[in-house]
């Protein structure tokens, strides 16, 4: 075979893979959007997520004055703001990595259906930004990595989506409040004073001191350092997820915590009785109603003057 026949029969070749892959689509090519949902967060100003977690009953988050706050139609309360910010940061620019399923059929399989899947909707002021629902997630333990399965609300195409969307989204109404209690800088508190009933009250506070700066007393009586430093420590973040929505203050607190300090403002914790369980308010959180809980916080809060002083 002379040497032009052999690269005229190489030219074709090459010729015909061009013209497949032109025409044809090569196998490695998407065949989908590129973008699901893709947003300006500074827009966003509602959020309705009707969760299974939740029974699907529709929680509206609205953003009024700069502050988010969130309802189940029953209850409103302050938005938590990392949930918030996640809510809406998650859609920022949502892209497919893969494209799973075009039919209805497999919806159910995914939880991208009505009774499995989290609806989602974004809004600014009437106009609808975003609309889909959100199914399970899948975690690639090889790999360590986490994929979600979403569809928007209007196709029947189902998609793998990057990340933990179904966490995200897929939660309870009481998960979504602000669950802020106490939160100091504990080098700034300076007094703490406990009011309980009888005798039993006292005041925690920073004096000067001529040798050392400055000391904590109890009633005036030097405290042990190390157990106001641990105490003080404790009051750097506490939050409080067991919600009393049923509760109303009949009857004044029978414990009260203030808390004070430099560049902040007055701290006010109260306890109040009803039967036998505790029932506690922070002003930083002046709407909500917390159970004592399982967390401890009446007990870590609420403690003897002998916790400062040396054994």
């Amino acid at each position: 075979m002379s040497k032009n026949k052999i690269l005229l029969i190489v030219f074709g070749v090459l010729l015909a893979i061009y013209f497949g892959n032109k025409f044809l689509g090569s196998n490695n090519d998407r065949n989908f959007r590129d973008v699901l949902v893709e947003l300006d967060t500074a827009s966003v100003n509602k959020v309705v997520i009707e969760a299974r977690a939740n029974s699907h009953q529709p929680v509206e988050f609205i953003k009024e004055g700069g502050k988010w706050s969130v309802s189940n139609g029953a209850k409103k309360d302050d938005a938590d703001k990392n949930s918030v910010k996640s809510i809406i940061n998650s859609l920022i620019k949502l892209e497919p990595q893969r494209l799973v399923s075009n039919s209805e059929d497999k919806w159910a399989q995914y939880e991208v259906n009505d009774s499995l899947g989290t609806k989602v909707k974004m809004y600014a002021g009437d106009k609808e930004l975003a609309n889909l629902v959100v199914g399970k997630f899948n975690f690639n333990q090889q790999a360590r990595t986490a994929a979600t399965f979403v569809r928007l609300a209007d196709e029947e195409e189902v998609y793998t989506v990057d990340g933990f969307l179904a966490s995200t989204y897929n939660q309870e109404f009481n998960s979504f409040r602000d669950k802020t209690f106490v939160k100091t800088t504990p080098e700034n508190l300076t007094s703490l004073k406990f009011d309980y009933a009888g005798d039993s009250s006292f005041v925690l506070n920073k004096v000067s001191d001529a040798t050392t700066g400055s000391v904590w007393q109890v009633n005036g009586v030097e405290a042990d350092s190390a157990s106001v430093q641990k105490y003080l420590n404790g009051l750097r973040r506490l939050n409080q997820s067991d919600f009393a929505d049923d509760f109303t203050p009949s009857e004044g607190a029978a414990y009260t915590l203030t808390i004070d300090g430099n560049n902040m403002n007055s701290i006010v914790v109260k306890g109040f009785m009803r039967d036998d369980e505790v029932i506690l308010n922070s002003s930083l959180n002046s709407d909500a109603y917390f159970k004592k809980g399982s967390l401890n916080v009446f007990e870590k809060l609420f403690v003897s003057s002998q916790s400062f002083t040396s054994n």
